[in-house]
C-alpha cells in the first residue's frame, strides 16, 4: 500500500473529530476540545495505561494459532510498511479520532458499556462465527469498557493518550512481525 493511502487513512480517520463536533452540537472549540485536560497528570498515566494494555494484547496473541487468528490485521499492517513515525501518526490519528467520535459525542446516546461493544466489534474483534477472534477482543473490550468511564474521571486526553500507546505498539510491533504466511 503506498503511503500516501496510509496517510490518507489516517486523515480521514482524523474527520471523526469535527463529526464529533457536529454530534456535540457545535460547543465553543475550547470547551469541545478540553484542552485544560491535555496537561494533567492523567495524559501520561494514559500511555502508560495503552502501553500495558498493548503488551497484554501482543502476549495474548503471540501464539501460533493467535497468529492465525489474526493473520488478516497482521498481513494488513505489515502491507502498509510503516515506520516509526507512519505508526505514530496512524496511532495519534486513530486516538484523537476515534476518541472523540466515541468518548464524547456517542457516548452521550449510547450507554458506555454499548458503546465500547459497538468500538469493538466496528474494529472486528467480535465475531459471531469465529471464537479465535472473538477472545481476543474481550480483552480489546476490557481496554474500551475502561476508556468509556475512565473519560468521567481522567478526561480525554487520558482516553486519547491510552488509545494511541495501544494502537502504535500493536502497528509497530505488527508491522516488524515476521511473515504469517
Amino acid at each position: 500500500m503506498s503511503k500516501i493511502r496510509v496517510y490518507l487513512m489516517g486523515l480521514i480517520t482524523l474527520l471523526m473529530v469535527p463529526l464529533a463536533w457536529l454530534l456535540q452540537g457545535m460547543p465553543p472549540l475550547v470547551e469541545f476540545f478540553r484542552f485544560d485536560e491535555l496537561d494533567s497528570a492523567w495524559t501520561p498515566i494514559g500511555i502508560e495505561f495503552g502501553l500495558l494494555f498493548g503488551a497484554l494484547m501482543l502476549l495474548a496473541t503471540s501464539t501460533e494459532s493467535a497468529k492465525i487468528s489474526f493473520r488478516h490485521q497482521i498481513l494488513l499492517i505489515q502491507s502498509f510498511r510503516l515506520s516509526i513515525l507512519d505508526c505514530l501518526f496512524l496511532s495519534l490519528c486513530a486516538g484523537i479520532g476515534e476518541e472523540f467520535l466515541f468518548r464524547i459525542a456517542l457516548q452521550e446516546w449510547i450507554p458506555p458499556l454499548l458503546n465500547a461493544i459497538l468500538f469493538v466489534a466496528i474494529h472486528g474483534y467480535i465475531h459471531p462465527k469465529d471464537w479465535s477472534v472473538t477472545k481476543f477482543g474481550l480483552l480489546v473490550l476490557v481496554f474500551i469498557i475502561a476508556l468509556s468511564f475512565a473519560v468521567y474521571e481522567q478526561g480525554i486526553w487520558f482516553c486519547i493518550a491510552a488509545h494511541a500507546a495501544y494502537d502504535f505498539l500493536l502497528f509497530f510491533h505488527w508491522s516488524r512481525q515476521k511473515s504469517v504466511d
